[in-house]
């Protein structure tokens, strides 16, 4: 899957801003917010390519990942990780 150049050039900038963010947060925290992170990417990238229950399950997982980054005292970050990939919840899939 090819990726524009606002892709690339938004890569580098959390690429950037993650060396930054090291000595911010703790290895777990960083964790869940990478996980979170791949998690909604994917869910962005191949929701369409999914049939109905695994999307069901990609958004358990999305859900769980943002619990877990909650607990982990980083809530405020996943939030804005969530408002970057606009995505239908599974109930209101178009097709």
């Amino acid at each position: 899957m090819e990726h524009g150049p606002e892709d690339k050039t938004e890569e580098i900038v959390s690429l950037l801003q993650e060396r930054e963010s090291k000595s911010i947060y703790s290895p777990v925290q960083l964790y869940f917010l990478r996980r979170l992170n791949r998690l909604l990417r994917l869910r962005y990238e191949q929701s369409p390519q999914l049939n109905a229950e695994g999307v069901r399950l990609l958004d358990w997982a999305i859900y769980s990942t943002y619990c877990d980054c909650v607990d982990m005292n980083v809530g405020q970050n996943a939030q804005k990780l969530l408002h970057r990939y606009p995505v239908a919840s599974a109930g209101q899939r178009s097709e």
